[in-house]
C-alpha cells in the first residue's frame, strides 16, 4: 500500500463535497451551517437525500473520518475518547435543563449569567460544558460569553425524539429513579467487565442474563422479554420506546422509498411489522403507500401505550394497529400477509409456522412473505484501489438507489459513515447478548430457521431488507 492515503482522501473528499453541495442546488437548498439557530431542510427526520447526495454524504463522513485520524496525533486521539463519556454526558445535561429550549430561536444568543437564571444551574460550570460542546459542533458561540443553537442542539430541545434519545438512553430524568435511567452510561461501565469476566462460563455466554447490563443494574433479570426489566416497568417501557423514535425513524425514510412496498403488498391482507416498536416504520409506509389498506404493529403489552400515542399523532389509527404479540409463542397471524421482522433468530421458527411452502422465487401475491430489516455489517478491510465516487455515480441509474462501491483508501464498511451501526452492535451485546449480523451470519441464521435469503436490498439507511422466502 502506497503512501498517497492523504492525497487520495483529500481528492474524494473534494469531489464528495461538490457533489453534496450540486445535489443541494439541484434540489434548490441553501448549504448548511452551523452559524444560525435555523434548522436546515436536511436536518428533518423524515428528510430524504437523493441517491447521489447521500452515497457523497457517505465518502465524505469516512474520507473526514480518515483524515483525522491521519493527521491528529495519536495520543490526542486516545485521550480524547477517553473523556468522550464527558461530551454525552454534557448534550445530556443541555437536554435535561432544556438549554436549546431557553436559547430559542435567537441568533445572537443569551449571556451566561441569563442562561444560568433561567436554568438554575450554575453559571461557571455550565459555561464549561458549552465550551466542550461548541468545539464538537453542539451550540454556538456568536461573542464571548453568549451561546446560541444550531442545526444539533435544536435535536434536543423537550419534546423532540433526540430529547428523549440524550436523556433516556445515557442518564437520569427529574423525577426518575437513576437506576432506571441510566442506561447507556452504566452499562458501559460493565461492559469490559462482560467481555473479559474472570468467569470462563460467564464470558462464553450468549443469553440474555450474562450481560453488562445485569453486572451494572445487578440484577438477574433480562433488559427484554416477557419477564424482562422493561415489562416488569411499563412507564420504563414508554421511555425506551420514545428514545427510539429518534434511532429507528433516521432509517425509516430509506426503508419506505427504496423497496417495492406496493407491489409486495398487492393480495396481502396486512403488512406486519413483528417487533415495530412505536410503529414509526408502519407509519412511515402508511404515509408514503395510500393504496396498502392495512398495517399491523406486534410487540410486547407494554409498547401499546407510546405506539397508540405515537400512531394516532400521525392520523393513522384507522389504517395503522396496534397488536401485542409474544415473539416467542406461535405467530397468530395466518393469512397472507408481509411479516416484517427486524432482528431476532428465535422469532423465524413462528414465522416460518405461517409462510406457505408454495411460494415462489417472485413477489408472490397469493401467499405470505418475510422481510428482514437489519444493519449488515461489514468489513473494515482498505484497498489502494477503487473507483472515484464520480465514475461510481456515473453508471448508477439515478432514480433508483444502489450503493456505490468503496473508492480508494475508504473502507468497505465507509469508516465513520458506519459508526452509528457498529455501536448499535456493540449495545446489543452489552445489553442483551445480541448483535447485528455480517452477511454470512445472517445466511446462516435464515437456514436455520428453515428458510433462505433470495435477495437483499440496500436502503438510504442503516437498515438493509432481506427478502427470505422457504428453502
Amino acid at each position: 500500500m502506497s503512501l498517497s492515503e492523504i492525497t487520495s482522501l483529500q481528492s474524494t473528499l473534494n469531489s464528495a463535497l461538490e457533489i453534496f453541495k450540486a445535489e443541494l442546488e439541484a434540489q434548490d437548498l441553501p448549504e448548511p451551517s452551523l452559524n444560525t439557530s435555523k434548522a436546515h431542510p436536511i436536518d428533518d427526520i423524515t428528510y430524504l437525500p437523493s441517491p447521489a447526495m447521500f452515497e457523497a454524504r457517505r465518502v465524505a463522513l469516512a474520507s473526514l473520518g480518515l483524515l483525522k485520524s491521519l493527521v491528529q496525533s495519536p495520543y490526542d486521539a486516545l485521550a480524547a475518547n477517553t473523556w468522550m463519556t464527558l461530551e454525552s454526558a454534557c448534550v445530556r445535561l443541555a437536554a435535561e435543563v432544556d438549554l436549546a429550549g431557553v436559547l430559542g430561536d435567537s441568533e445572537d444568543g443569551l449571556s451566561i449569567d441569563e442562561i444560568a437564571k433561567k436554568t438554575n444551574v450554575d453559571g461557571l460550570k455550565l459555561e464549561r460544558s458549552l465550551r466542550l460542546l461548541v468545539s464538537q459542533g453542539w451550540f454556538r458561540e456568536p461573542r464571548h460569553g453568549f451561546f446560541a443553537n444550531n442545526r444539533l442542539s435544536n435535536l434536543i430541545k423537550s419534546g423532540q425524539p433526540g430529547f428523549h434519545l440524550a436523556t433516556y438512553m445515557s442518564a437520569p430524568i427529574e423525577n426518575q429513579l437513576p437506576e432506571t435511567n441510566d442506561l447507556f452510561n452504566k452499562v458501559t461501565v460493565g461492559f469490559s467487565e462482560m467481555i473479559n469476566h474472570p468467569d470462563p462460563e460467564f464470558r462464553k455466554s450468549t443469553d440474555p442474563l450474562h450481560t453488562a447490563f445485569q453486572l451494572s443494574y445487578k440484577t438477574d433479570v433480562s433488559f427484554f422479554g416477557v419477564d424482562g426489566w422493561l415489562t416488569k416497568d411499563p412507564e420504563e417501557a414508554v421511555k425506551f420506546g420514545l428514545s427510539m423514535g429518534a434511532v429507528g425513524p433516521t432509517s425509516d425514510p430509506g426503508v419506505a422509498a427504496d423497496f417495492p412496498w406496493a407491489e409486495i403488498a398487492k393480495g396481502k391482507d396486512a403488512i406486519v411489522d413483528v417487533g415495530g416498536g412505536q410503529g414509526t416504520l408502519c407509519c412511515s409506509l402508511a404515509a408514503r403507500y395510500p393504496e396498502i389498506k392495512q398495517f399491523i404493529v406486534q410487540d410486547l403489552p407494554t409498547t401499546r401505550e407510546a405506539a397508540e400515542s405515537f400512531i394516532a399523532s400521525k392520523g393513522l389509527s384507522d389504517k395503522v394497529k396496534f397488536e401485542a404479540q409474544d415473539f416467542f409463542k406461535p405467530q397468530q397471524r395466518k393469512g397472507k400477509y408481509v411479516f416484517v421482522m427486524q432482528r431476532g433468530a428465535k422469532m423465524l421458527r413462528h414465522i416460518r409456522d405461517v409462510l406457505n411452502d408454495e411460494a415462489s422465487d417472485t413477489l408472490c401475491f397469493d401467499y405470505s412473505c418475510l422481510l428482514i430489516i437489519d444493519t449488515i455489517i461489514h468489513p473494515g478491510v482498505v484497498s489502494s484501489a477503487g473507483p472515484t465516487l464520480s465514475d461510481s455515480l456515473a453508471r448508477l441509474n439515478k432514480n433508483t438507489y444502489e450503493p456505490v462501491p468503496p473508492p480508494e483508501f475508504i473502507p468497505v464498511d465507509f469508516g465513520d459513515a458506519s459508526r452509528i451501526q457498529h455501536q448499535i452492535n456493540v449495545a446489543l451485546t452489552a445489553v442483551c447478548n445480541s448483535f447485528e449480523r455480517t452477511l454470512p451470519q445472517l445466511q446462516e441464521m435464515v437456514e436455520l430457521g428453515g428458510l433462505k435469503i433470495k435477495k437483499v436490498n440496500a436502503t438510504r439507511g442503516w437498515a438493509s431488507i432481506t427478502e427470505v422466502m422457504t428453502l
